[in-house]
């Protein structure tokens, strides 16, 4: 298992001949980043037996404003990062562990399909390409830009956070939820298209609510739940977040 840092446009290197390569992409404000981004990334890196998993701090959302510039949103990531690998470390098969900077040096607005669109280009038809998100993300999925292209350079991994309803969704969504539906083995082997709905990961974190926490801990010597020690530091030594 390896940990390195890209800038973009990042190349993934190419499996062998015959073989399908099958990466994961998990985007996000990452403001901060928390463990439950780290265990996402983990279940999924266990579940489709990635071979590459991108961490990808978002440039400028067009759904949120007012973020922690990405300078400190990035340096975070890598910090976290660390602990990631350290937990993949330990898993099988070996996972590649990448933090991509390809929408941060993006110019504009971070569009998640022209992310996968680049990424596509990058890694080929065949490459079986995940796009990794929660189940809160997944049930408006419909609100994000073009939303029906995603389908055309990747797959949909949500992890379902604890009393996950399919029913929030809107109509429309829940047909692609049918149409589309495929167990993990289907999405290792499938390019791009389908949407699988894990429910195994018991883990239910708001940025938005950590954020109020940490504006009243600047004191504590320990991390407060759910952030990682080195972020933590972090956090404390550029006074990040505070009221």
């Amino acid at each position: 298992m390896t940990l390195s840092s890209a800038a973009a446009p990042h190349t993934p290197h190419r499996p062998p001949a015959g073989s399908v390569r099958r990466i994961g992409v998990l985007g996000g404000t990452f403001d901060p980043i928390h463990t439950g981004h780290l265990a996402l990334g983990a279940l999924f890196a266990r579940t489709l037996a990635l071979d590459e998993l991108m961490l990808m701090p978002a440039g400028q959302q067009p759904q949120k404003q007012g973020s922690t510039p990405a300078g400190h949103r990035l340096a975070m990531t890598r910090l976290a990062a660390e602990t990631l690998a350290a937990e993949l470390a330990r898993t099988q098969p070996a996972t590649e562990l990448i933090v991509s900077t390809r929408e941060i040096e993006r110019a504009g607005p971070s569009y998640t399909v022209d992310t996968l669109r680049d990424i596509r280009r990058d890694v080929g038809p065949r490459a079986s390409l995940s796009l990794l998100i929660g189940s809160d993300q997944l049930v408006r999925l419909d609100t994000w830009h073009a939303w029906r292209e995603l389908f055309d350079y990747a797959n949909i991994c949500a992890a379902a956070r604890p009393g996950f309803n399919r029913d929030l969704a809107s109509p429309q969504l829940r047909q692609v939820f049918a149409e589309r539906e495929m167990s993990a083995l289907g999405v290792q082997s499938t390019p791009c298209g389908g949407i699988l709905i894990d429910d195994s990961l018991a883990v239910d974190i708001s940025a938005t609510e950590l954020r109020a926490t940490l504006a009243h801990a600047r004191d504590e010597a320990t991390p407060p739940a759910n952030l990682p020690e080195p972020v933590w530091q972090y956090i404390r030594a550029q006074h990040l977040y505070r009221a």
